[in-house]
């Protein structure tokens, strides 16, 4: 395993190598940076993936079996093999505690957190010293991907709370609690009065998701549509199948596209595996 991770080699090599300083000062750069000239061109070139998958494995035996099979195959004395340790401790949390009936992570440089808040996919369990997965940490960031996906998705499609836009002249919106099919259509341009010559009297059109004519809420118009040269001509509630098409839902609960509606769907749809409790079916037990 060990020249799968660190023998390998090292990127950076190809890089041109900085010529003589030239001798007039006028023909020297101007501007000099922060980082300081002459370090190393090179890079380590580290695969731990392979370590990653084989601890991944290893999850529901023993602590001890697991540690004392990687150090019969990695040696500590040789110098490369030693990285290997190093880096075991960014998969495995093993100073692990159980303050309060909860399981915290000591770290040397935060202190004591909760085990969702660890990095570590992988933790050892004081209760039994077995290797478990970390359960609370993966559902975490699994959400956390969930939300930053809905947050761009919105953003793009240029949703915001409780309004979808389909196109140039349709639009959904939520009025409340029951999701309407909004059909937008241009201002009419208003018409000159009978009564009194010159003077303009607003067109008869009337806003029906707003339930007011149009010259009287251009305002309330462009924050609720986004422009201000239309209105609403008509509305229809969203039928049950209109509504599962766009992954929507009649109700006062939060909007579907918001972060915390998304908890029950990241928890359902999670792909990591449970905890693994073998109990006396292993024989490091």
């Amino acid at each position: 395993m060990y020249k799968v991770i660190v023998e390998r080699p090292r990127t950076g090599a190809g890089w041109a190598k900085p010529g003589r300083e030239p001798r007039e000062p006028d023909d020297r750069r101007a501007f000099e940076g922060m980082r300081p000239r002459g370090g190393s061109r090179k890079w380590l070139n580290e695969n731990l993936r392979p370590l990653q998958r084989w601890l991944e494995r290893q999850a529901g035996r023993r602590w001890d079996a697991v540690y004392s099979e990687l150090c019969k195959s990695v040696d500590r004395r040789n110098s490369v093999q030693q990285h290997i340790h190093v880096h075991l401790r960014d998969f495995v949390a093993i100073d692990v505690l159980e303050i309060g009936g909860r399981l915290c992570v000591a770290r040397g440089w935060g202190g004591v957190v909760a085990l969702a808040d660890s990095r570590c996919d992988l933790y050892v369990d004081p209760r039994n010293g077995c290797l478990m997965r970390n359960q609370d940490a993966a559902a975490d960031r699994a959400l956390r991907r969930r939300e930053r996906l809905l947050k761009v998705r919105a953003r793009e499609a240029g949703w915001r709370e409780g309004v979808r836009r389909i196109d140039e002249t349709t639009q959904l919106h939520r009025v409340d609690g029951i999701w309407y099919r909004v059909e937008l259509a241009p201002v009419p341009p208003p018409r000159p009065g009978k009564r009194k010559p010159g003077a303009c009297v607003p067109a008869p059109a009337f806003d029906a998701l707003l339930h007011t004519p149009v010259g009287s809420c251009a305002g309330k118009r462009c924050g609720l549509f986004g422009r201000c040269d239309v209105y609403a001509r008509s509305k229809r509630q969203l039928n049950q199948a209109e509504l599962i098409a766009h992954r929507l839902r009649n109700g006062d609960g939060p909007d579907p596209f918001e972060p915390h509606v998304a908890v029950a769907r990241g928890e359902r749809s999670r792909k990591f595996r449970g905890r693994l409790y073998f109990g006396a079916q292993h024989k490091e037990h």
